[in-house]
Parts: structure tokens; C-alpha cells; sequence
């Protein structure tokens, strides 16, 4: 069995991570009712701000490493990184958006 290193594939791993944290909040997003609302809400946001984090911190290093020669694995993983950025980045501006044309 492979071992990975952590300072080489963590760019690899790191978007599966961030899948996953995504596909738990879609599982907590079902599950909102009345009574566990303020709870199930906390704990979303809460993942929400890690997948962003998450998102920002490795395409950061993801495309500053990008200096070396590019490998599938490494343009692989900026691909995603970038597609998760831009996901969070239209979430956060439409609910923006939706909060200027409730108060306007």
C-alpha cells in the first residue's frame, strides 16, 4: 500500500476533502425542520466557512506551485479548486444580491 506524503498529494487530497465537506452540508441541508433549525443552520455555516477557507488556501498554493512542470494531477486539482472558488464566490454574491433587493 502507497503512503502518501503530506507536503505532495495534500493539493491531490485537499479537493476530495472539499467534496466531501460540500456533499455533508447538502445531507444537512435536507435535513432543516422546525425544530433543529437554528442548530443544523450553525453547523452548516460553519462548514461552509471551512470550504472556503479550504478552497482559498489551496488554490492559492496549488497555482503557486504551478512554476514546476505541470503534471494531470496538479492541473487536475487547480481545475477543481478554481471550479470550487468560483461556486462559493456565486453563492456568496447572490445572497448579497438577494439581501440588497429584500431591504431595497
Amino acid at each position: 500500500m502507497k503512503k502518501f506524503k503530506i507536503n505532495t498529494d495534500f493539493k491531490i487530497k485537499l479537493p476530495i476533502i472539499i467534496l466531501s465537506l460540500f456533499i455533508f452540508i447538502g445531507i444537512l441541508s435536507y435535513q432543516f425542520n422546525s425544530s433543529n433549525f437554528y442548530i443544523i443552520s450553525t453547523i452548516i455555516s460553519f462548514l461552509i466557512i471551512i470550504v472556503a477557507l479550504f478552497s482559498v488556501v489551496g488554490l492559492y498554493k496549488a497555482v503557486k506551485k504551478m512554476k514546476k512542470p505541470s503534471t494531470f494531477k496538479r492541473v487536475l486539482s487547480v481545475l477543481i479548486l478554481a471550479i470550487f472558488v468560483c461556486t462559493i464566490l456565486y453563492i456568496i454574491v447572490e445572497n448579497i444580491m438577494g439581501a440588497i433587493k429584500l431591504f431595497i
